[in-house]
């Protein structure tokens, strides 16, 4: 070959073509494979097909192996190749190192060093240049509110991909990424609104085209969904806060509205960072009960105490705030807050004036004093003389919050909608009663999101009563109310009842909604816990089948998430479970998926992330059952560490939020675990007993129950225990209780018997240890 080139004449090296003919006829000549490496192909630009790599690509000889390296090499024509056996590509996930590798690079840069090397790991995907940021800059990750993984490198890794990332692309292109990566999720509308130019489209085609740090999620609906590396889109976003912030916040606030009617949760969050309280606001008041079925209601009425001044105080804040109060049984408080709204309420858009008037006044919280009705007058009459004098219908009075004081004291005036002053009255009634069922069952569902079963309860057999009323079949036309008592039978582990229930949600048909998605999660628990794996493949398709972002929103990715896993477990495959939920562990979630993630951590013997995960829920943030479902398993684990006093203490807890709201499944799910230590804590002493004994009872071991009864002292056995810690004799003890020592040796007989002892001493240890005495 070196014979073949040097002969070549050298007056035709102006010659392109014939200068590739050479190289060629050279290559040709190969007995031996020769590498040929070319590096930061990128940098070629888009002459790169029409050069000598593109010559090389299309009619090298098979003896030369061209190693080509780069962020992009679009231009090349490979399709021939790659559906061939011509051509090995080694793509991001390829190259993304794995744990152990993370590990050992990180010994190697900096053995020294605290590092976290698997939080690194996952927030960097496995990105090297990104884990060498991580392990040797000059600031190892930190935490940061918008990272995924919660952690990001420092500054050196910020200007690394500023100037070797983004300052190799086009500026064109320059531009979109860093505007389009305001979001982690994209679609090609949002592209285009984030963009400004209708070619925003065709720029996200092009960083999919050259791998730039994106990835198609899913095609569903109307159209692909798209993500951005996490880590690489907050540095982005960090690079055009620094130049410029006028921008930044104003693409916050495009996000916010493109989010507005799609995901209230994203909406708010980038208002927020956009500085646009007043967007936040019109999402939030819109969109509020969207929220609480995504985060809970104290997350819901959290974000409403956060928002800025005046905003705080804007009508509609205040009376979700009031539902959040009345919700949680705080009556005095709920009524303040809707008396504090009313002067502004008709500043509220008039149908959602309505809805916020129809909620106020099912939940009881309409003032006695008169100077409110939900005509929106203020004190004045009704704008529509006729209706005045109308009778309510079916759900028209106004009910009080069911154990609320202060609710209810005086009859209400009907409620009437503002109807258009044509409208037959009969036709006015009709759409009132309807808009009240309506309004009913979304009043049923906030309950039982709220943890309170029984007063959801109440409100399910009025919807009902005024669907039958209607003539509706609320099975197509009522899914919060087929959702809520899909819940509630859950957590009561009626899960055939739970199953037919939510079966109802899904084919209500139509655009899917957060009700939908809420819907497949609680069928993947209803499906996992009753132990059918036939039913899980379906159950699991639905669940997918509902994407995690534009319609439902990056803020579902939680729930999909943990109900994956639960996917995982019950198919057996415990140690795909636990990888599926490892992101999960350092972010805040809901309520919901910590209880769930801190049991499935605890089974699967991450001990210490379990605890931690249940430190991650406050006592404010835990309903009855998420705080049932917690406090089970801190007792448990406090109960494996052998510290009973703490184990007791957080099963009276468990018992004492169950009972009321008759929440089963918490204790089923753990009961073969929990067997013992219900019986010892029915020993150590409960106000709760039936309940207690009732979760006894259900044990598969059946004399769990008879030794759990065995061990229940009367009061007059105890007392005469008590005096058999002493040296006291029978006749003695006897004299002390004023009964016959026939009498004490009989309390005494039974006392060895239900202790399973021998002796004296051996009560005496025994009731020690069981906490009798």
């Amino acid at each position: 070959m070196d014979e073949v080139l040097r002969a070549a004449d050298r007056t035709q090296t102006q010659d392109q073509i014939a200068s590739y003919d050479h190289l060629l006829a050279a290559l040709d000549l190969l007995e031996e494979p020769l590498a040929l490496v070319i590096d930061d192909v990128q940098l070629a630009g888009s002459g790169l097909a029409d050069g000598i790599v593109g010559i090389l690509t299309g009619s090298a000889p098979p003896a030369l192996r061209l190693v080509l390296s780069g962020r992009d090499h679009s231009s090349l024509r490979l399709e021939k190749l790659r559906y061939g056996d011509g051509l090995k590509e080694f793509r991001t996930s390829d190259l993304a190192f794995t744990l152990p590798e993370a590990m050992e690079l990180a010994a190697n840069l900096a053995p020294s060093a605290e590092v976290d090397v698997e939080a690194v790991w996952r927030a960097a995907d496995g990105w090297p240049v990104a884990l060498h940021a991580g392990f040797v800059g000059p600031s190892v990750y930190k935490e940061q509110e918008r990272a995924s993984g919660g952690v990001t490198p420092g500054r050196a890794f910020t200007e690394y991909i500023a100037e070797e990332v983004l300052g190799q692309l086009e500026p064109s292109l320059a531009d979109f990424v860093l505007r389009a990566t305001t979001c982690d999720w994209l679609e090609h509308e949002l592209a285009i609104a984030l963009s400004g130019v209708q070619s925003g489209g065709f720029l996200l085609q092009e960083c999919i085209r050259k791998g730039l740090f994106i990835e198609e999620k899913d095609v569903h609906g109307d159209g692909p969904v798209y993500q951005w590396q996490a880590l690489f889109a907050a540095q982005c976003r960090e690079i055009l806060e620094e130049r410029n912030r006028v921008l930044a916040e104003h693409l916050h606030r495009v996000a916010a509205r493109f989010y507005q009617d799609c995901d209230v949760t994203e909406s708010v969050s980038q208002a927020l960072q956009g500085r646009e309280p007043q967007q936040a606001v019109t999402s939030l008041v819109a969109h509020w009960l969207d929220y609480l079925l995504r985060n809970g209601l104290s997350s819901l009425e959290q974000l409403c105490l956060d928002l800025p001044a005046p905003w705080s105080d804007h009508a509609g804040v205040l009376l979700i705030r009031s539902i959040c109060r009345a919700l949680s049984g705080d009556a005095p408080s709920a009524v303040d807050l809707a008396h504090r709204s009313f002067t502004g309420l008709s500043a509220l858009e008039s149908a959602r004036r309505r809805r916020f008037e129809l909620y106020v006044d099912l939940l009881g919280l309409m003032p006695n004093d008169g100077s409110f009705d939900v005509y929106g007058n203020s004190g004045r009459t009704p704008a529509d003389p006729q209706a005045a004098g109308r009778q309510p219908t079916a759900l028209h009075s106004s009910r009080p919050l069911r154990g609320g004081p202060g609710f209810g004291d005086q009859e209400e005036e009907p409620l009437t909608l503002l109807a258009s002053p044509t409208a037959d009255a009969a036709d006015q009634d009709h759409q009132v009663v309807a808009d009240e069922v309506i309004i009913t069952s979304e009043i049923a569902l906030a309950y039982v999101l709220a943890g309170d079963f029984v007063a959801a309860d109440e409100r399910v057999v009025e919807a009902i009563n005024g669907a039958d009323e209607l003539g509706w079949r609320p099975d197509g036309q009522m899914p919060c109310l087929w959702l809520a008592q899909g819940i509630s039978s859950y957590w009561i582990n009626d899960l055939e009842a739970a199953r037919a229930h939510l079966d109802k949600v899904l084919p209500a048909g139509g655009r899917e909604t957060s009700i939908d998605k809420l819907c497949a999660v609680y069928r993947v628990l209803v499906d996992c816990a009753r132990g059918e794996p036939a039913q899980i493949p379906d159950t699991a398709h639905v669940l997918t089948s509902l994407r995690d972002t534009g319609l439902h929103g990056p803020s579902w990715s939680a729930l999909s998430t943990m109900a994956n896993a639960k996917i995982a477990e019950a198919e057996g495959d415990m140690t795909g479970a636990l990888a599926i939920v490892k992101p999960l562990e350092d972010r805040e979630n809901p309520a919901l998926v910590d209880a769930l993630l801190a049991e499935l951590l605890r089974r699967g013997g991450k001990f210490t992330e379990a605890l931690n995960r249940t430190k991650a829920v406050t006592e404010r943030q835990r309903d009855s059952y998420t705080g049932t479902s917690l406090a089970l398993t801190e007792a448990l684990l406090a109960s494996k560490d052998g510290d009973m006093s703490a184990a007791h203490e957080r099963v009276e807890y468990a018992v004492a939020l169950a009972e009321p709201q008759h929440i089963i499944r918490p204790f089923a799910e753990r009961r073969d675990e929990l067997a013992g230590l219900l019986m010892q804590h029915a020993v150590w002493g409960t106000a709760h007993e039936a309940f207690v004994a009732a979760q006894l009872k259900e044990n598969t071991h059946s004399d769990n129950l008879t030794t759990f009864l065995y061990w229940r002292l009367t009061e007059r056995e105890l007392e005469v225990l008590a005096y058999m810690r002493s040296m006291m004799t029978a006749a003695d003890i006897g004299k002390a209780l004023f009964i016959s020592v026939n009498t004490v040796k009989t309390h005494q007989r039974s006392i060895y018997r239900k202790l399973g002892a021998a002796s004296r001493r051996d009560v005496l240890k025994i009731a020690a240890a069981r906490g009798i005495i």
